[in-house]
């Protein structure tokens, strides 16, 4: 447009023929970067709005996020955003436009590596289930993000485990989406253990596998000898639970993995999580061993409470018992048994000595009859009984020995004394004596500088060979004699 036309154009010459129309404005580089779409505004506005009442951080956060909920940005985000507990509103407008621009490519399929507190936000808006139409598509989201994102960071780990199974439990949904998830494996493999009697074999190796911090699948004996690895770990399971459910005040699996509490329980703990409504009164039974119950909006949950990972206890018992079949077997890659009480690899030793015999007594003799050859065995028969006949002859019996009589002056047999005794130090003897007169050995320890643990086991190892038993418990802050062994223990000190 010339400078003429322009001058008739703004006097209104009605002759000019250019018509005018909205055009954009050109942005430079440094507006773009500070320019904030209208959506965000209005996001920020829901925080200033308060009822009756003002409302708590997770409230906020899910008015913000449903309002969010399809927003889509494309915004090259490069900073940091770390905080505990991260919002909306605790992110700059950069910091915003970062995280939605991320999430608009997750939910492209796009998964990339970015700040821990910009996956929390995303998956506390799952857990909402902001941005799904139903708790099933939610579940089904939260699980595909948390295999992927795993693989990327493991920082979410812990907690995925726990809201995962909370999200069925919440929601209603089958018990069934959980059975892959590492911790109902868990449960499921520790009901296996504590059944252990009604369950075959397989099952019970597999279960061992699955929460023994030594896999015996993995080992190169495991690998050669499979059959007789999974016989021999599983008799000696069998053999070390029977013997703690005689002996001992807890079973072998409470001692290894925690006892079963009932106790209160916060859904989706450590999460940002706003309930549309009360949940209903309800039990749901994730697994044989954690059930959940609600209660007039009270939630509570019965459970083993324990170590979650695998037990290192019943590694040390699976990697001694693989030791010791590669040395009766002579295997060319021995292995070295650590941490294992010298009583445990004692009660090993025994089992695997039991299974031996067994194997040798349950081995089956191939026999092969050809019938073919029947009737010349009969011929053959026949003329040998003839030439052999002769006159019957009285059979020899041997007269009877002469009885000897009792001789008066024999000795009685020895009666347990102080000399039967292992050989026990003196710090030993002076243990055991005070806890046979139900004294407290501690201050003589204290004296002495030893540890009365240390001592105490060092007792059951040395009369291990006596009594093929420990003869102290350990389960509380000292020790107890076993009541069965207390009387000849006694004697043998001349108590």
């Amino acid at each position: 447009m010339d400078t003429e036309e322009l001058i008739l154009r703004i006097l209104g010459d009605k002759n000019s023929s250019r018509i005018y129309r909205d055009e954009p404005i050109l942005r430079t580089a440094a507006h773009m970067k500070n320019y904030m779409p209208p959506k965000y505004r209005e996001m920020r506005k829901v925080a200033l709005q308060n009822g009756r009442r003002e409302r708590t951080p997770a409230e906020i956060f899910c008015l913000q996020g449903r309002l969010m909920a399809d927003f889509e940005d494309d915004y090259d985000y490069t900073g940091e955003f770390i905080r505990y507990f991260p919002t909306y509103q605790s992110m700059s407008d950069s910091q915003l436009r970062g995280y939605f621009s991320w999430r608009t490519q997750v939910r492209r399929g796009n998964i990339r590596k970015t700040s821990v507190s910009f996956v929390f936000v995303y998956i506390y808006e799952l857990l909402n289930c902001i941005g799904v139409s139903s708790p099933e598509e939610g579940f089904q989201t939260l699980k595909n993000f948390y295999t992927l994102y795993r693989t990327l960071d493991l920082q979410i780990e812990r907690y995925m485990q726990v809201w995962l199974r909370d999200f069925v439990v919440y929601y209603g949904l089958d018990v069934s989406l959980l059975e892959d998830t590492p911790t109902s494996e868990r449960d499921n493999a520790l009901a296996v253990l504590i059944d252990y009697n009604s369950r075959s074999d397989a099952a019970l190796y597999d279960a061992i596998c699955t929460l023994s911090s030594y896999n015996p699948k993995n080992s190169r004996y495991g690998k050669q000898a499979p059959e007789q690895m999974c016989a021999a770990v599983c008799a000696v399971f069998r053999a070390l639970a029977d013997y703690y459910e005689k002996n001992r005040k807890y079973t072998l699996c409470e001692a290894y993995f925690g006892r079963s509490f009932t106790t209160p329980y916060v859904m989706f703990n450590s999460a940002l999580f706003c309930p549309n409504c009360p949940p209903t009164d309800r039990t749901v039974s994730v697994t044989p061993l954690c059930r959940y119950t609600c209660s007039r909006g009270k939630w509570t949950c019965t459970r083993i409470w324990g170590k979650n990972n695998r037990s290192a206890d019943l590694g040390a018992v699976v990697k001694a018992t693989d030791s010791l079949l590669r040395q009766r077997n002579g295997f060319a890659y021995p292995l070295k048994a650590d941490r294992t009480p010298k009583y445990i690899l004692k009660l090993i030793d025994r089992v695997l000595t039991a299974c031996e015999q067994e194997q040798h007594k349950n081995a089956a003799v191939e026999v092969k009859i050809d019938l073919s050859k029947l009737q010349g065995i009969r011929d053959a028969a026949e003329i040998t009984r003839d030439r052999l006949i002769v006159e019957e002859e009285e059979a020899f019996i041997p007269p009877p020995e002469p009885e000897t009589p009792p001789d008066e002056n024999a000795p009685e047999p020895e009666t347990p004394s102080d000399e039967n005794l292992p050989a026990l130090s003196e710090a030993e003897r002076t243990v055991l004596r005070s806890l046979l007169l139900g004294e407290s050995p501690q201050d003589y320890l204290r004296q002495k500088g030893l540890m009365l643990s240390v001592v105490a086991e060092s007792i059951n190892e040395k009369c291990f060979d006596l009594f093929s038993d420990t003869v102290l418990l350990f389960d509380g802050d000292e020790p107890e004699v076993i009541e069965d062994y207390a009387d000849e223990l006694k004697g043998m000190l001349n108590l």
